[in-house]
């Protein structure tokens, strides 16, 4: 039965590439050089001099009927000549016909590229950003500041904008490469065309243009992280959220990040209100304008098991300022995986039923601030700290 599907999807295959039309074009052309090369040595061979082989007559008929002429061949009978006559008039109607094809064909690509319509192929290890914010611009902007390693060409963005408001922002220079995909990011068959199956990371934004109602974009927000988990299930996500009821779903879907955007503004406008410069304090913290950033990073194996102590000074001396521990950082669903592969190790099943509790319990990328200098490391965690940023010169 699985032959059978194989030997479908080749002959399918083959069918499909013949029948597009630059591969026909291209055939005729070939099938015109080879016909006049076939008639040209049999008519010139022996007659002509200049002509000792077959290769002698292919390359005759090509600089012919390409217009190149240089000279070095020329026909010696009139049989010879009207054919050549002949295939120079076929050649040229056949070539006009091929630049034609595929100058259409690049228009064609490049018109689906600005509309967004054009599919994601060969490219892994890519960022999503799903949905639409006011100023998008700058939102990309301070991306591509954060992730210094990050490049236009590895971003995609998938949203239904109009091809106008989608061409201001294609049209930066700092976004050059960048890939765009006009649709639903909710719909599965979007979220394949934007190849998520081999992305790295996603992001869901809330959209903040009040053109639907807050309940829809968080139902939207839930279907997007909930299909994009179905199709890539080590797909870091990362969720905007206006109503916190709705990130039960989110957790349930092992969504990584979620932002609660009505909790986060309550809490700053909360912690300003003591006049104490909080919100001052707050910029400082995340804006990377500021001269520093706050970084997240996966500790090295070497301090697993060891005393915070080691790697806050190891870092101190580095002249870096940490903050605190995340625990069981990263992708949610990978870390319960790797749990429960640890839990099973155990012969005890008392202890095997208490470590399958633990990870049902479990929370990911859960932050320690200021841990005790005795505070013994785990697997899977990463270190808080400051760091000096280099912002990208183009941006």
């Amino acid at each position: 039965m699985k032959k059978k599907i194989t030997i479908r999807k080749i002959f399918y295959g083959i069918s499909s590439f013949f029948s597009k039309t630059i591969v026909k074009i291209s055939l005729l052309l070939l099938s015109i050089i080879f016909i006049l090369s076939i008639l040209i040595f049999f008519i010139e061979y022996g007659k002509n001099q200049e002509i000792k082989s077959f290769f002698d007559s292919i390359y005759y008929t090509v600089v012919s009927i390409t217009s190149t002429g240089y000279g070095d061949i020329t026909s010696q009978t009139m049989p010879g000549r009207l054919v050549i006559m002949l295939g120079i008039i076929a050649g040229l109607l056949t070539l006009s016909l091929f630049t034609g094809t595929f100058a259409s064909i690049f228009v064609d690509i490049q018109l689906k590229r600005q509309r967004g319509d054009l599919v994601i192929k060969n490219i892994k290890n890519h960022f999503i950003v799903a949905g639409w914010k006011t100023d998008f611009i700058g939102l990309l902007t301070q991306i591509l500041i954060m992730n210094n390693e990050l490049e236009p060409s590895n971003i995609v963005l998938v949203n239904n904008e109009t091809p106008e408001t989608m061409q201001l922002v294609l049209s930066e220079p700092k976004f050059s490469g960048i890939n765009y995909l006009h649709g639903e990011y909710f719909d599965e068959n979007v979220l394949k065309k934007a190849s998520c199956r081999t992305a790295k990371e996603l992001i869901v934004l809330a959209d903040d243009t009040g053109r639907i109602s807050q309940s829809e974009i968080d139902s939207k927000t839930v279907i997007t992280v909930l299909t994009a988990k179905s199709l890539n299930k080590s797909i870091y996500t990362c969720a905007e959220l206006y109503d916190e009821k709705f990130s039960s779903y989110l957790k349930k879907s092992y969504c990584d990040e979620i932002i609660l955007l009505k909790n986060t503004t309550h809490l700053l406008i909360s912690q300003a209100s003591m006049r104490k410069g909080f919100s001052q304090i707050f910029e400082e913290l995340i804006n990377p304008k500021k001269g520093n950033q706050l970084v997240s990073e996966l500790i090295s194996e070497k301090f697993h098991g060891k005393p915070y102590r080691e790697l806050f000074n190891e870092l101190s001396q580095k002249e870096f300022l940490p903050l605190g521990i995340v625990e069981n950082a990263g992708n949610v669903f990978l870390r319960k995986k790797n749990a429960l592969k640890e839990a099973q190790k155990t012969p005890d099943m008392g202890k095997l039923v208490n470590n399958l509790k633990s990870i049902k319990e479990l929370k990911a990328n859960d932050p320690i601030f200021n841990p005790p200098l005795s505070y013994i490391i785990k697997p899977e965690s990463a270190v808080i700290y400051f760091t000096p940023i280099k912002i990208k010169e183009n941006l």
